[in-house]
C-alpha cells in the first residue's frame, strides 16, 4: 500500500474507477514482489507511478505514441520477460493485445533496477 494514496491522486484517478485501479495496481505489485529484481525505493516509487498511469491508459484505451524499434533493441531479454510478467495482465483484463511501446516503457524499469543491482555485485 505504500504510496497507493498518492499515486491515485497523481494519476488523477476518480472514485468510480478508484476501486478497480487499486486492485489491478496491488496485483501488479504482487507480481512485482515475484521478480528475482530488487528495486531501491526511489525506483519503486517511480514504477509503481508509472503502473497506475498504465493502469489509467488502458482503461481510457490511450497509448503512448510508438517508440521506435532501435530503441526497443536497448532491453536485455530479461527486463523484457519481467516487463512482460508485471504488465501483461493489465493489459489481458482489459481484453486488450498488450501494447509493445508501453511495455518497452516498463521494461526500461527494470532495466535500471537490473542494472543498478549489477553494479551492486561489480
Amino acid at each position: 500500500m505504500k504510496y497507493l494514496n498518492t499515486i491515485l491522486e497523481t494519476n488523477e484517478i476518480d472514485e468510480q474507477h478508484r476501486e478497480s485501479a487499486t486492485a489491478s495496481y496491488l496485483a501488479a505489485k504482487e507480481r512485482m514482489r515475484q521478480l528475482p529484481v530488487k528495486f531501491s525505493d526511489d525506483a519503486e516509487m517511480m514504477l509503481s507511478n508509472h503502473l497506475m498511469a498504465l493502469i489509467k491508459r488502458i482503461s481510457e484505451k490511450k497509448f503512448i505514441d510508438p517508440i521506435e524499434e532501435g530503441m526497443m533493441d536497448e532491453l536485455s531479454d530479461p527486463a523484457w520477460d519481467y516487463a512482460k510478467l508485471v504488465a501483461g495482465p493489465l493489459f489481458d483484463e482489459a481484453g486488450i493485445e498488450p501494447d509493445r511501446s508501453e511495455i518497452f516503457l516498463v521494461g526500461t524499469h527494470m532495466e535500471m533496477a537490473l542494472a543498478a543491482m549489477a553494479a551492486e555485485v561489480q
